[in-house]
């Protein structure tokens, strides 16, 4: 056989050979390719099965300063503007007390106190009133309770924004009826009004009541 002959079998077997060790190398590194595939996601899957429950719990925990946050700023805002009302109701009754209305308002006042001691049987010139008023009342208060003929004695002591404290001769019942007591009592009413501008109506919201009476014992 020609040399030529025998060099291009040899070519042509080596040529044979090495195409079967590449598609054999192939296959071995598709096959290892697969395996890698299949180990990544084991250790994904695990991982993803260990990690997702931190991931959830780290999730709620941020929601929840979240919304604590937002809480405390609501609340935040609800004071500070309840505190605002409630300073420019301070100014509006200051600004009363001075005005040509305050005597009407005074008078009123007098008259809840009066009927508050005297419940269902009116007060006789016997039970005499121990009336605390500022001094800046004192005139009127003379005036407003000789009107309500009643027999009282008139005591000073300062009431910035103005009203009174009556007392029983005896001292057993004390009825406080000041714009200032007033304005306090609405606290309650104003911090609901404000609640209900911002998150909706509170759990509750007691009434205003008009006169506080104070039974002291004998």
């Amino acid at each position: 056989m020609p040399l030529e002959h025998i060099l291009r079998a040899m070519q042509a077997q080596a040529d044979n050979e090495i195409a079967q060790l590449t598609r054999s190398a192939d296959d071995e590194i598709a096959q290892l390719i697969a395996d890698a595939e299949s180990q990544a996601q084991t250790i994904r899957a695990r991982h993803h099965a260990r990690v997702e429950p931190l991931l959830a719990n780290e999730t709620a925990s941020i929601q929840n300063q979240a919304k604590l946050a937002a809480l405390r700023a609501l609340t935040d805002a609800r004071e500070q503007l309840l505190n605002q009302a409630f300073a420019q109701a301070q100014v509006c009754l200051a600004q009363m007390r001075e005005s040509e209305r305050y005597p009407a308002i005074f008078r009123a006042l007098a008259r809840e106190a009066v009927d508050a001691l005297a419940g269902d049987s009116p007060l006789s010139q016997e039970q005499n009133l121990i009336v605390r008023v500022d001094p800046r009342d004192v005139t009127l208060a003379r005036q407003v309770f000789s009107e309500l003929g009643t027999s009282f004695k008139i005591e000073t002591e300062p009431i910035a924004l103005g009203g009174l404290q009556v007392t029983t001769h005896d001292a057993r019942l004390v009825v406080t009826n000041t714009l200032a007591g007033r304005l306090e009592r609405a606290r309650n009413t104003l911090r609901g009004l404000v609640a209900r501008i911002l998150v909706g109506p509170p759990e509750s919201n007691k009434e205003w009541t008009t006169t506080t009476v104070t039974a002291t014992p004998a």
